[in-house]
């Protein structure tokens, strides 16, 4: 029995062998089919994103305009002609206007009298003389005289009327001088032309500082007391002008002319 199963075996072997060779081959082939295939899958392209929705920018509110100060005229600023008394002084004379309007006793020559004055003079033929913003050139009791800007009435009003005081303004529209002051019932101190004649070259000097100033011809002071529509309302002090309609354009020109310069005077501490 022994015998008969070795022979078996051995009967079988070379199939198994074959098989075993064949299971191989079918492997092989099998490995190198899956090599071919690409070592990584597709990727899908990333999805578009989707927009981002933004506020809307709500719209720039409109900077409503200033509403304009109406008309109005301080009927109440008393009236003082330079006539006759104070030839050259029409700073003065306007700023007693004012003054008074306020309730100071003061007059035009008391308010002459506190001006700092020094005249020009020649000095070998060269002429010389001072600053206008810090002395009235001459004297305003002279006919031959120039006159003072801002600065100086500014300055004599404390010591001239103590409960009143005073600024010099400069480069401030005469639109707004009018809404800010006299339509809040503040009369205004304004330097423009006489007449609202055209500015001349006037005589030339050296100042202190040895530069060369020019006296502005034709230069003149009034009160601004009111506006109706394109006119505005001033006390004139020359030649008994009285109250005076002056084309706004025309003022305005003038003024400017003259620096833009105005003098404001209120109670202490107001």
């Amino acid at each position: 029995m022994k015998q008969t199963i070795k022979k078996s075996r051995k009967k079988y072997l070379p199939l198994r062998i074959f098989l075993c060779v064949g299971c191989l081959a079918l492997l092989a082939g099998i490995f190198a089919s899956v090599a071919q295939f690409p070592s990584t899958l597709p990727v899908a392209a990333p999805a578009e994103p989707s927009p981002v929705s933004t506020p809307a920018t709500p719209a720039p509110t409109a900077t409503p305009e200033p509403t304009p100060a109406p008309d109005t005229v301080l009927e109440d600023v008393p009236y003082i002609s330079q006539e006759g008394i104070l030839p050259t002084g029409c700073e003065v004379v306007s700023a007693a206007m004012v003054v008074q309007y306020w309730g100071a006793d003061a007059s035009a020559t008391e308010m002459a009298d506190a001006l700092p004055c020094w005249d020009v003079e020649y000095r070998d033929d060269v002429l010389y003389g001072p600053d206008p913003n810090e002395y009235f050139v001459g004297t305003p009791y002279s006919d031959g005289s120039y006159g003072c800007f801002a600065p100086v009435i500014a300055g004599i009003i404390p010591e001239v009327c103590p409960n009143l005081e005073a600024v010099a303004l400069e480069n401030i529209s005469l639109d707004t001088l009018y809404s800010d002051y006299v339509a809040q019932g503040i009369p205004v101190l304004i330097w423009a032309t006489i007449n609202l004649l055209e500015v001349r070259e006037g005589s030339g000097w050296i100042l202190p500082d040895g530069s060369t100033f020019y006296w502005p011809g034709n230069e003149h002071c009034m009160v601004l007391i009111g506006r109706e529509e394109d006119e505005y309302i001033c006390l004139d002090p020359y030649d008994s002008n009285g109250q005076v309609q002056l084309p706004a354009d025309a003022l305005t020109q003038r003024y400017q002319d003259l620096g833009s310069q105005a003098v404001v005077i209120v109670p202490s501490g107001q």
